[in-house]
């Protein structure tokens, strides 16, 4: 049984329905990040998602505007604070016949990522691990390089990571593939938050940095904007 299962989202909510039927083991709480809710204010495609008895409780969150991947992990974090452990999935996967019976294992001391790239498809972060941690840096905005900066972070303060081999399929790049606006964006913010990531290697930053708004207008992908 998963405590919880934090699932983020900007498009393709086809593919977050395809997610949840492969749900295979009770989850207590499903909490959905919409960040493409502005564009179906009704409620638009999640209206239609077809949910298993598997799932105890369903919060849906949408929101007025995309957070960002770091800002929705770190929402799922502080939506259950007093968990020990928290499980995240991308809304682009599938998984294999226990595949999350085995993740719900994950030790509340580590981060526990998926062993076949991205390792940050579905994962694991426990309790201890973000205590020593903190929440990702969401100076990382919309996408990229929050979960190389956390993984440098957790290296340096010697929690251990642990890649499990995990059966697992992801439609890469879904979010990107499906959007010409988003694809534009993406080249020239992922260039800013890679120069961001350099400067906090050089400057030997191990912080959990924070959000400015001058960086979220600057990196928003937006049309129009």
């Amino acid at each position: 049984m998963l405590d919880n299962l934090i699932v983020p989202v900007l498009n393709r909510y086809d593919l977050l329905q395809r997610m949840l039927d492969s749900v295979d083991v009770p989850v207590a709480h499903l909490l959905i990040i919409d960040n493409g809710a502005s564009s179906h204010p009704d409620g638009g495609p999640v209206k239609t998602l077809q949910l298993s008895d598997l799932f105890s409780e369903v919060t849906y969150l949408p929101m007025p505007a995309n957070l960002g991947v770091a800002a929705s992990w770190n929402l799922g974090i502080k939506s259950f604070p007093y968990a020990n452990r928290w499980f995240f999935a991308s809304n682009d996967v599938v998984f294999g016949p226990g595949t999350l019976g085995k993740l719900s294992e994950a030790r509340e001391d580590v981060i526990t990522l998926c062993g076949l790239a991205p390792f940050w498809q579905t994962f694991s972060l426990g309790y201890e691990a973000v205590r020593a941690l903190g929440l990702f840096d969401e100076g990382f905005f919309p996408a990229y390089f929050e979960d190389n900066d956390f993984m440098r972070r957790a290296d340096h303060a010697g929690v251990e990571m642990v890649k499990l081999d995990l059966d697992v399929w992801h439609d890469n790049s879904s979010t990107l593939r499906s959007d010409p606006v988003f694809r534009a964006r993406n080249s020239a913010t992922f260039a800013k938050n890679q120069e961001y990531y350099s400067n906090k290697i050089s400057n030997a930053d191990f912080g959990s940095g924070g959000w400015s708004v001058e960086l979220r207008r600057l990196n928003g992908w937006e049309s129009g904007r």
